[in-house]
């Protein structure tokens, strides 16, 4: 475990580092809301809402600082059927809300659930094609490496906390042009009852290590998830 959360502070602090010497940040809140109806025992329909509001912006010289500015908000809705216990497959629609273009977005997904004694470890294998009108097509493939740990016995049961630690390399073609983007979070987390759950997450965002314009992006995050 302590290797673990090793490896996780390195990404962070080559992050920071790499941001500082090209002083693209910028950071804000990330409210979320996830709505799940299962329809049967395999299949699930799930509708998740995001919003993105900067609260600071070191590149932004005309605004003042700390500003609140609408960055983007994202609607999905995705179809997810079980093969097997701990295996699903998924197929998602995307809509982004944003300056100058809106964007959509279909997404393919493979989720693989391990259950330990005291752990569970998720892993999702992504690839999406996003298309914005006036602009190139985008393709991404993604892998997301999460646990979740328990932090009141060896399960997580209704009103009890627990931790989500949280790894996703992102590659992306466009234009012509390959592109790295690493997302790194972590996240404590309440079970409230078998419906419902809430968390609150550090989400620490950076890209541009090929092309020109590294970055970083801090997101202060708050989930809201609710099964039906």
């Amino acid at each position: 475990m302590k290797k673990l959360f090793a490896f996780f502070t390195l990404i962070l602090v080559v992050g920071s580092l790499s941001a500082q010497q090209n002083q693209i940040f910028f950071t804000g809140i990330f409210p979320e809301v996830s709505l799940t109806k299962k329809v049967n025992d395999r299949i699930k329909l799930n509708f998740k809402a995001e919003n993105q509001e900067i609260i600071f912006n070191n590149q932004d010289a005309q605004s003042e600082n700390p500003q609140f500015t609408h960055y983007r908000t994202d609607l999905m809705m995705f179809f997810d059927r079980s093969i097997r216990p701990g295996v699903s497959v998924a197929l998602g629609l995307f809509h982004r809300f944003q300056e100058n273009e809106d964007g959509n977005r279909i997404i393919q997904q493979l989720a693989i659930l391990q259950r330990m004694r005291n752990l569970r470890i998720n892993h999702r294998i992504r690839t999406d094609q996003t298309f914005t009108r006036n602009d190139d097509l985008e393709v991404r493939f993604r892998y997301r490496f999460s646990m979740e740990i328990p932090l009141e016995g060896d399960e997580v049961d209704p009103k009890e906390f627990y931790l989500v630690l949280s790894e996703e390399p992102i590659f992306r073609y466009k234009g012509g042009d390959f592109e790295i983007e690493n997302r790194t979070a972590i996240a404590l987390g309440k079970l409230f009852n078998s419906q419902e759950k809430l968390e609150w997450a550090l989400d620490y965002r950076t890209d541009g290590y090929i092309q020109e314009g590294f970055r970083t992006r801090l997101w202060m995050k708050i989930s809201y998830y609710y099964n039906f």
